[in-house]
C-alpha cells in the first residue's frame, strides 16, 4: 500500500467510547464518516447529564442512540453546552433540547442565532445549497429563557459539576472551550483537527470571522490553564498535560503555515480553483509524509475542506488589506 507507514493500523469506530473521568465520546458518524465529528456526554452528580456539542441536525438520530447504548436516556439532558454555532457543533441543539427541559450554554455572540436560527440557516443555504439538508439538516430554535449566554472568565455551576468558560476566539469569534475540574479541556476547534488512527494535525480556517491573531490569545489562555487532556470535537482525547501542550503549541504553527501558503497564492495572482488545488497539493503532502491510510485521509479532507480554507483565509486577509 504506497505511502503508507509500515504497522498503521487503522481505528476502530465505536458508537460510544469512554474517555475515562466520566466523559463519554459519541461518534455522529457524519454522513457515513465514522471518526469525524464527536459529541461528548458527562453524568453530572446531581442526576441527569450535560453534553458538550450537539452535532448536526442530520446526525440526532445517531447522537440519541448513542446516548442510549451508553445507558442514558435523553430526556435527562439537564445541560447542552456547545463550543460555537457553526453547523457541525450546534445544529442538532435545539432538537435535542426539545426532548428535555435542559439548557444551553452558548457564547453570547451567537446565543441570537440559537434562538431565531433563520439568518444562519440562511447563510448556511447560500453556501450549501440543496445539499444542505443531507448535509447538516436544519437548526430548531431554542427558546431564549432555557439560553445561558457566556463570554468567557464564568464558572458554571452545571448539576455540581463546576465548568470553567474559557473564550477561544480565532476559528469564530463566538468560540469558547469548556475546562472540567480533572484538566479535561473541551476545544471545539480551537485545538484544530486531528483524527485518530494518524498524527497530523490540521488547521481549521473557515470564514467568515477567522483571526489569527486573536487565536494567538486563546491559545495562551487554553495553555495557562494546564489542561491534562484535550478533548476535540474533530476527533477524540489528546492525553497528557505534555502532549496536550505540545498540541497547542503545534496549533499556531499549522494555522501560520496553511495561512501563508494561501497567501502566496495570492500575491502571485491565483485564482479560487488555483488556491483550492495549492491547499489540496498542501493537505495531501502532509497526509502521504506521515504515511496515513487512504480512507483517514479522505475523513481528513472532508473535516478540513480546502474550498472553505481558501474562502476563510482569503477572507481573513483580504479584510487586513493585506491581500
Amino acid at each position: 500500500m504506497s505511502g503508507v507507514a509500515p504497522g498503521a493500523v487503522p481505528p476502530d469506530y465505536p458508537r460510544v467510547r469512554d474517555l475515562g473521568g466520566g466523559v463519554l465520546q459519541i461518534d455522529t458518524g457524519h454522513h457515513g464518516n465514522p471518526g469525524t465529528i464527536a459529541v461528548y456526554a458527562v453524568p453530572l452528580p446531581a442526576g441527569g447529564f450535560a453534553l458538550v456539542e450537539s452535532g448536526p441536525a442530520s446526525t440526532r438520530a445517531a447522537v440519541e442512540a448513542g446516548l442510549e447504548e451508553a445507558g442514558l436516556d435523553p430526556a435527562d439532558l439537564r445541560y447542552l453546552l456547545v463550543t460555537h454555532i457553526h453547523l457541525d457543533h450546534a445544529a442538532a441543539a435545539g432538537a435535542l433540547l426539545a426532548g428535555s427541559d435542559a439548557r444551553l450554554v452558548v457564547h453570547e455572540a451567537g446565543a441570537a442565532h440559537m434562538i431565531d436560527p433563520s439568518r444562519l440557516m440562511a447563510s448556511a443555504e447560500r453556501v450549501y445549497g440543496d445539499e444542505l439538508e443531507g448535509l447538516w439538516g436544519r437548526m430548531q430554535p431554542v427558546a431564549a429563557e432555557r439560553v445561558r449566554a457566556v463570554a468567557g472568565g464564568e464558572r458554571l455551576d452545571l448539576g455540581g459539576l463546576t465548568v470553567e468558560v474559557i473564550a477561544t476566539p480565532g476559528h469564530a469569534k463566538h468560540h469558547v472551550s469548556y475546562l472540567l475540574p480533572d484538566g479535561t479541556l473541551f476545544t471545539g476547534d480551537s485545538a484544530g483537527v486531528r483524527l485518530q488512527g494518524a498524527p497530523v494535525l490540521r488547521p481549521a480556517l473557515p470564514p467568515p470571522d477567522l483571526d489569527l491573531e486573536a487565536w494567538e490569545g486563546s491559545v495562551a489562555r487554553m495553555r495557562a490553564a494546564g489542561p491534562e487532556r484535550l478533548v476535540l470535537t474533530h476527533f477524540g482525547p489528546v492525553s497528557g498535560r505534555d502532549a496536550a501542550d505540545a498540541h497547542l503549541a503545534a496549533v499556531l504553527e499549522r494555522n501560520r503555515a496553511w495561512a501563508e501558503s494561501v497567501l502566496a497564492g495570492l500575491r502571485a495572482g491565483e485564482d479560487d480553483a488555483a488556491l483550492v488545488r495549492r491547499v489540496q497539493a498542501l493537505e495531501d503532502a502532509e497526509l502521504a509524509a506521515a504515511g496515513v491510510l487512504p480512507g483517514l485521509r479522505q475523513r481528513y479532507k472532508v473535516t478540513s475542506d480546502a474550498a472553505m480554507t481558501v474562502m476563510g483565509v482569503k477572507r481573513y486577509y483580504t479584510k487586513r488589506g493585506v491581500a
